[in-house]
């Protein structure tokens, strides 16, 4: 039997907003974003989910709730889930990063595999999320399953698990935007990526 899994990525923020480097800061969804959490679960519930597990970051619970709220279900929490860590980046836009560290952030920007002082490279923070939806998938008899996390590691874990080479192949989603898989139990099948209609 094929399974489908969903990659939610939460609601807009005040640093997604002001262009902020978020990563692992625990920031919670601006009136926009929680505004998108409930017009994307609206569309979301019609897929009948039967699990439901977030990142423990107030951003993505508060989004994942909004869903649970619609179709009657209790949210997991997974800390594993959470965004990749920027280390000295987070809370800083771009501009604020280049006055300390202009080289590392042209690397970074690249697309290279490299780690932003104090935190995590793509690569890393890609497998240990794409592990944990591995875990959460097979280790549940659902068949519809949504992930709630963030931006950057939704889009590592897919390319991961698409066994894509190199990363940025695939876009960021959107806030509170979504993809969508099939997972046969040894191969994952992405159908969508970037919200299309349900």
């Amino acid at each position: 039997m094929t399974r489908t899994v969903v990659f939610w990525r939460h609601g807009q923020t005040d640093y997604n907003l002001a262009g902020r480097f978020q990563g692992q800061s625990d920031i919670p969804l601006n009136a926009v974003g929680a505004d998108q959490a409930a017009r994307a679960a609206a569309d979301l519930a019609e897929l009948g989910p039967d699990l439901i597990v977030s990142s423990d970051l107030v951003r993505a619970a508060a989004t994942a709730d909004a869903l649970a709220s619609r179709v009657g279900l209790s949210v997991g929490r997974d800390a594993r889930l959470r965004e990749t860590s920027f280390g000295d980046w987070e809370g800083l836009t771009r501009d604020e990063i280049t006055q300390s560290w202009p080289d590392e952030l042209h690397t970074w920007l690249s697309g290279a595999d490299t780690r932003p002082p104090g935190g995590e490279t793509r690569t890393e923070s890609a497998h240990r999320v794409a592990a944990a939806i591995t875990d959460i998938v097979t280790g549940s008899d659902a068949e519809v399953t949504v992930i709630v996390a963030h931006g950057a590691v939704l889009r590592g874990a897919a390319e991961e698990l698409l066994e894509m080479t190199g990363t940025g192949r695939l876009a960021v989603l959107g806030n509170c935007g979504h993809g969508e898989f099939g997972f046969t139990g040894d191969r994952w099948v992405l159908r969508h990526w970037g919200t299309p209609p349900l």
